[in-house]
């Protein structure tokens, strides 16, 4: 009697577990109907360089690295889920060649590999180019790029407290853009933007800022 009954009771534990395997994976495939894996604005960039709408996200199947802001055509830019911290432009005062000057240019990935490049130490790009993820080409968003993640920020905002990611901070933004209006300024000052309302301005290139990489994906 007491055989049988053990025999049941593992049965029924063994069961349970099969249970509880089968309604995990279905817990992840129920969110197939609910995939998007279009290059839009709010949607979810994957540690497997797949991209998955807010709704289709899941934090036991998916590891999310950034969320769109910006498309254009077949290609599209993303914004990670962390922040890197404070870090100046450049260590010391000087122009850096082949740096856009230009506050609406989507040109980034340009930039930061100029910056890389430079004679002059450049912490902030430095600090990107460290950055590790499955994913490489993390660039400093140009000042146009801050300026359209800034624009749509509710929304990227909203996919970012979905997968658990960093908030933006109320300060200053490290861009890769120089100020180009004058000579001078093209030594002295790059341009730093508020994402959160947009605000651009020059600042000294040794003064540190947040910094936030961006990615550009087709």
């Amino acid at each position: 009697m007491n055989k049988t009954f053990d025999f049941i009771k593992r049965k029924t534990v063994m069961l349970g577990l099969a249970v509880a395997v089968i309604g995990g994976l279905a817990s992840c495939e129920e969110h197939t109907d609910e995939y998007d894996g279009s290059l839009r604005v709010g949607n979810i960039l994957l540690a497997d360089n797949s991209v998955v709408s807010p709704l289709g996200f899941d934090s036991n199947c998916h590891k999310a690295v950034g969320v769109i802001f910006y498309t254009n055509r077949d290609t599209a830019l993303v914004v990670s889920t962390h922040e890197l911290g404070d870090y100046a432009y450049a260590d010391s005062l000087g122009t850096v060649g082949s740096v856009d000057n230009d506050s609406h240019t989507m040109c980034g990935a340009e930039n930061t590999a100029a910056l890389l490049v430079s004679e002059i130490s450049t912490p902030a790009a430095e600090a990107v180019a460290g950055y590790l993820t499955p994913q490489t080409s993390w660039a400093l968003p140009s000042a146009g790029e801050l300026r359209a993640l800034s624009a749509m920020l509710p929304v990227v905002e909203r996919s970012m407290e979905i997968v658990g990611g960093e908030p933006f901070a109320d300060g200053q933004y490290v861009s890769s853009t120089q100020d180009g209006s004058t000579s001078e300024s093209e030594q002295m000052y790059y341009l730093s933007v508020a994402v959160r309302s947009g605000f651009v301005t020059s600042t000294i290139k040794t003064t540190p800022g947040r910094v936030r990489p961006v990615l550009r994906i087709r």
